[in-house]
């Protein structure tokens, strides 16, 4: 199977295991505290709100799709963004619906994403990505040891080191869909920043400690998994649909 047909297969079906496990959550209210040591910290706050009608500002939710640490510069990594605030709503209405593609790994080149003051980053790989047993036992179909990372960045999100040093390789962003908040009533994008770490903590330690390829815990499962939980926690409003491609450098 040719590099394109692959790629394509890889999308197709991430984006159909994505949408389903949406469309089958239900919004519930309650939600379960981590207990857990080694936690993430999930008391980040957020101020920006709408005083004049309580609304707070949305969190955004994004699929960012990377090649592999230390693999080969396709994009079969995924991972959650969640990003807070409506800091310039123009930009984020013409990135409703419009697919991102861009030919070098790094988060600096989706511009866009610098209107937003916060952003999150959540994904699942191995603890020790470029150590050659890992790429052999995960070539074999067996499982390595793996880990929950959570990035945050604040204010200039293209200015960190760490943006724009994620390696080589083509990059693509989809937008999945955003978490209303109101202050007065209902979840705050703190709340919603919370839920996802909170989510990630009580597995940190047994759900998400081993990765394999298939038949197994890895990084699509995690984004999937994420995903429904903040459906059913406060209820993604989700994108209708893909009807842009964004190329870019």
């Amino acid at each position: 199977m040719d590099t394109p047909r692959c790629l394509q297969l890889v999308f197709i079906v991430t984006l159909v295991v994505a949408s389903g496990a949406l469309q089958c959550g239900n919004p519930r209210n309650n939600r379960v505290s981590a207990n857990r040591h080694n936690r993430l910290d999930t008391s980040i706050s957020s101020s920006l709100t709408n005083h004049e009608h309580g609304i707070e500002d949305n969190v955004h939710v994004f699929l960012r799709f990377s090649p592999l640490i230390g693999g080969p510069p396709i994009p079969l990594h995924v991972e959650v963004i969640l990003a807070e605030g409506d800091a310039d709503k123009r930009k984020y209405a013409e990135s409703k619906g419009t697919i991102y593609i861009r030919k070098t790994n790094n988060l600096a080149s989706m511009v866009f994403l610098n209107t937003y003051p916060q952003l999150h980053r959540l994904d699942f790989l191995p603890e020790n990505p470029t150590d050659p047993s890992t790429v052999v036992r995960l070539a074999s179909f067996q499982s390595v040891p793996g880990k929950l990372r959570h990035r945050y960045y604040s204010q200039n999100i293209t200015a960190s080191s760490d943006a724009k040093q994620d390696g080589r390789g083509i990059t693509v962003l989809l937008p999945v869909g955003s978490i209303p908040c109101r202050k007065k009533s209902g979840a705050t994008s703190s709340d919603v920043v919370s839920t996802a770490l909170e989510f990630t903590n009580e597995r940190r330690d047994n759900v998400y400690d081993d990765l394999r390829i298939f038949l197994g815990k890895n990084c699509l499962s995690f984004a999937v998994d994420l995903l429904l939980e903040l459906n059913n926690v406060h209820g993604i409003q989700r994108v209708d649909s893909w009807n842009k491609i964004d190329f870019g450098e």
